[in-house]
């Protein structure tokens, strides 16, 4: 009986958990109900942390988790408030001789490390120079195996992080604020706030020599765990590609670059060949992002513009089979040359607080040309777009990536209108993807006051997705565009989405889903908005 319990409570808990769509609170809630789910469910509560706490405080300093909870936790979160550091309202922490921060109860986190076996994930989101001696503290932890920097300073230190194996990397200089089409960002990235802290502005006034500093430090430390990795992000300002070149890659499957592309100088090879040169030393690779952000500046020319282009370049190309690009770069001629590609993303990013434009109709025409003339089986698409969807489009993509099962079409800046096409022209449209179990569709519906009581604008879109459903035989998950306020003069595009379930007699029946966002710069998965 007690196997059986076990077996009925682990099934409970998973359909609770906010990750498989359960509200937050709902396992909270199953844990206070007795001792034995008590028990059950604080591995799930406390698998995941975010310290330290504004409320969880005391004269003494911020209070840390219990002893009894470190066994739990596998992913640290260690985020501390912008606030804290301004010297008018300066508070759990100094400044030292340079004006510098300096945390007082960092010490709590770093105690604890040793005594948190199952500690395999720490995100570092921390407006000061993380002392060095946090950082040998995770390099003895025996299960740590990702580590992720997000507008942190950066220095030498980090290479103290060993002789721990690390397999994942992520590192974000500070500052970096990208907008990807107008969907959902951080909401601190919409406060003035973020923009003028004084720890931001110093670091800002100090940027060229900084710069060198932590591209330097970033380069050692990826060396350091190279033989290891299997998935690397890395922004461009904190790498360049001739560093990268003189690294061998043996296991990395995943290359994702953000921000601006590496700076390259008039004296080295054109940025294509020193990227080949890169791509060239990592034998696993199989998922490559390069999600730059637009700029004044030249396009990113991945193939550079030889024609035709070099047969070593395009050997590689053939090799991937998850490809993420935006629109700051080249899009022209490289497709055709992916014959191995199963997924292909096409996003439009901007540094904020700019709108980036994304494609227009003639360039989704050529890229999904280039799709079908390197005959690879794609069966997952995302694009974002610039122009309202028709149904041409749709027949476009069907008819050169007919094997898609996962399709997402965006639109950058979707508002609502009189739409000129039916559902029916939509549906037949899409159609001939007999595979097709996944859609997100940018189509256009009446528009409605967002503060309409009846919600018309979500009962019009479940009756659309009640049409496609009985329409597309296998279509499991249907998503639809909205306008979305996200402030009191501030709206942004958002998805409302449904999951379909079919009964033996053919009934359908929807629920809807939580809001779902891709954590920059996860591309291929959505997850729950935290916010």
């Amino acid at each position: 009986m007690s196997i059986l319990n076990a077996d009925i409570t682990h099934i409970l808990i998973n359909d609770l958990l906010s990750s498989n769509g359960g509200s937050p609170s709902a396992l909270l809630t199953l844990a206070s109900t007795s001792r034995f789910f008590r028990e059950s469910c604080l591995p799930y509560l406390f698998s995941e942390v975010r310290w330290p706490h504004k409320s969880k405080a005391e004269e003494s300093g911020l209070r840390f988790f219990p002893e009894g909870l470190w066994p739990y936790i596998r992913h640290f979160r260690l985020e501390w408030f912008d606030e804290w550091t301004e010297p008018t309202r300066l508070k759990w922490g100094t400044l030292d001789k340079d004006g510098n921060y300096v945390p007082h109860d960092l010490v709590k986190f770093n105690l604890a490390i040793a005594k948190m076996p199952k500690l395999s994930k720490v995100t570092l989101i921390c407006p000061f120079v993380i002392p060095r001696s946090l950082f040998q503290s995770l390099g003895l932890s025996r299960s740590l195996s990702a580590i992720i920097f997000i507008d942190t300073p950066l220095q030498i230190g980090i290479t103290s992080i060993s002789p721990v194996t690390l397999k994942q990397i992520s590192l974000t200089p500070v500052g970096q604020t990208l907008r990807i089409g107008d969907g959902p960002t951080e909401p601190r990235f919409s406060d003035i706030t973020y923009f003028i802290r004084d720890w931001r502005r110093k670091y800002r006034s100090q940027a060229s020599w900084r710069q060198v500093q932590e591209i330097q430090a970033s380069i050692v430390f990826v060396k350091t765990h190279a033989a290891h990795i299997t998935h690397l992000e890395l922004s461009g300002s904190l790498c360049s590609f001739g560093a990268l070149a003189r690294i061998d890659w043996p296991f990395l499957k995943t290359f994702a670059l953000t921000g601006n592309a590496p700076v390259t100088e008039p004296y080295e090879p054109p940025a294509h060949v020193q990227l080949f040169n890169v791509l060239a030393r990592m034998d696993a690779l199989r998922d490559l992002r390069l999600l730059f952000a637009q700029s004044k500046a030249q396009e990113f020319h991945v193939l550079g513009r030889d024609d035709p282009p070099d047969p070593a370049h395009t050997a590689k190309l053939a090799t991937l089979t998850d490809f993420a690009i935006s629109n700051a770069c080249k899009l022209g001629g490289i497709l055709n040359h992916m014959s191995s590609l199963q997924r292909l993303a096409i996003l439009a990013i901007v540094d904020l607080p700019r709108w980036p434009i994304a494609l227009g109709q003639a360039e989704v025409d050529h890229v999904l040309a280039d799709v079908a003339a390197s005959t690879c089986e794609l069966n997952h698409l995302r694009i974002i777009i610039e122009d309202k969807l028709t149904p041409n489009v749709c027949w476009s993509i069907t008819s050169n990536c007919p094997h898609l099962q996962t399709l997402e079409i965006e639109r950058c800046g979707y508002h609502d209108g009189k739409s000129v096409s039916s559902w029916q022209e939509f549906l037949e449209a899409l159609s001939p993807l007999s595979a097709l179990r996944d859609l997100r569709i940018c189509m256009q519906f009446p528009e409605y006051d967002d503060v309409d009581e009846l919600e018309s604008w979500r009962i019009v879109r479940k009756d659309c997705a009640k049409t496609l459903a009985t329409g597309l035989k296998l279509l499991g998950k249907v998503g639809f565009e909205y306008r979305k306020r996200a402030g009191t003069h501030r709206y942004q595009d958002a998805w409302l989405d449904f999951e379909i379930s079919r009964s033996k007699g053919g009934a359908i029946e929807l629920c809807q889903l939580p809001a779902m966002w891709y954590p920059f710069p996860e591309v291929w998965e959505s997850s729950r908005l935290p916010f």
